[in-house]
């Protein structure tokens, strides 16, 4: 698997990946295994589609992070997240079949591990399309990903409980599912607001924070305590300034810090990211480094840190399969993230031609390795 802008990519490549609508992710274009021709490729730079995932032979160990996107488990995610929004817009009281979503989300998580020690979350894979389905499907599988991780701060923090089931991350993924279901009562121009920040019409911004309590009140009492309550609290900060005021031990007003659950704590980092990642019409995507830097400058008041180092991590500024210059001059792919250090990850440089893999990975982790210079995230 080899990421290429759109830009970059050339008649005689073999996808490793659908190729779906940039603004309806349920229609596919191309299917994985098509050769693409020039005639084709025309047409996808015209449509806007920003990059392609296409097969590279040397690459192969880098398939299982593209390999959960494609799978049955992810798909009846969405499936499910899509059915109960359709009901809810129809203005009906949605069914929450809590059992269903508990078993979906087993499957997935399952799906995931196969990713090995180091899961990946590929973003452009992961959100096509500026709809309500697949914000609720990335947030909720970035948030698999980051419990996953957080396995030991899940135990710490849910320390009530004993360990097996503190680190459970079923309800977490249940809860990204369902999380804003309330935006689906409002009127379409405020459903469908992509923006981290509430709209600033005073009147539209009272409605839309009322969503996390709109959507607490149709699911509390058919899911479990821990799924309505990080679905009321995901908009709630760190540090305070977040929103809807809940009743607590110290009145009422907005929580902070370790008074938000830690699956609303993950919820938000998730959802902050989706929202940063969303690229409106005509506007340019942004990396993942941009991403980033954004949570941790802009927003870092929202985000608990430990689930920040994490989401580096889970969601690094450099994926397996992106090409970076190196300020050597020479091109790389990356084929491996350090935990520790996921700004500098393990490279194999390419050849002359740009496409053939040369000489032996390089971790640009070490002191006499060269930096990162460009990643070409941004060559849409």
């Amino acid at each position: 698997m080899l990421i290429v802008p759109i830009e970059e990519a050339r008649s005689g490549m073999k996808l490793a990946a659908p190729v779906l609508h940039p603004d309806n992710c349920e229609q596919e274009l191309l299917r994985a295994g098509y050769v693409l021709e020039d005639v084709v490729l025309a047409r996808l730079r015209t449509m806007g589609v920003p990059a392609l995932y296409v097969d590279y032979p040397d690459l192969s160990c880098l398939d299982a992070h593209l390999a959960v996107y494609l799978s049955p488990a992810r798909q009846a995610v969405y499936n499910q997240i899509k059915s109960v929004i359709t009901e809810v817009q129809r203005q009906t009281r949605p069914a929450i079949p809590y059992a269903a979503y508990c078993d979906t989300t087993r499957e997935l998580v399952q799906t995931l591990m196969t990713q090995g020690k180091n899961p990946v979350y590929l973003e452009q894979m992961a959100r096509r399309s500026v709809d309500a389905v697949a914000h609720a499907a990335a947030v909720s599988h970035l948030s698999l990903l980051l419990g996953l991780k957080l396995e030991s701060y899940l135990i710490s923090e849910r320390s009530r409980l004993p360990p097996m089931l503190a680190r459970d991350v079923v309800n977490l993924g249940v809860a990204g599912m369902l999380h804003d279901l309330g935006l689906a009562c409002l009127p379409a121009e405020m459903a469908s607001h992509v923006g981290p920040e509430p709209p600033e019409d005073p009147d539209q911004r009272r409605q839309w924070e009322l969503h996390p309590r709109t959507t607490y009140e149709t699911i509390h009492g058919e899911v479990a305590p821990s799924v309505a309550g990080a679905v009321l609290q995901h908009h709630q900060h760190f540090d305070g300034s977040g929103f809807p005021p809940v009743r607590s031990g110290s009145g009422h007003g907005p929580l902070a810090g370790h008074q938000i659950h830690v699956f609303a704590r993950i919820l938000l980092c998730a959802d902050l990211y989706d929202r940063l990642a969303t690229c409106p019409a005509g506007q340019r995507r942004r990396s993942n480094m941009e991403i980033l830097h954004l949570m941790r400058t802009r927003y870092t008041g929202w985000c608990d840190p430990q689930i920040i180092r994490v989401l580096e991590a889970v969601a690094p500024p450099y994926p397996p399969g992106c090409r970076v210059k190196l300020s050597d001059g020479s091109l790389a792919v990356v084929i491996d993230i350090s935990n520790a250090k996921p700004t500098q990850p393990v490279v194999r440089r390419l050849g002359e031609d740009r496409w053939t893999l040369v000489g032996e990975p390089l971790d640009l982790s070490r002191p006499d390795a060269p930096a990162i210079v460009d990643d070409f995230q941004n060559a849409n």
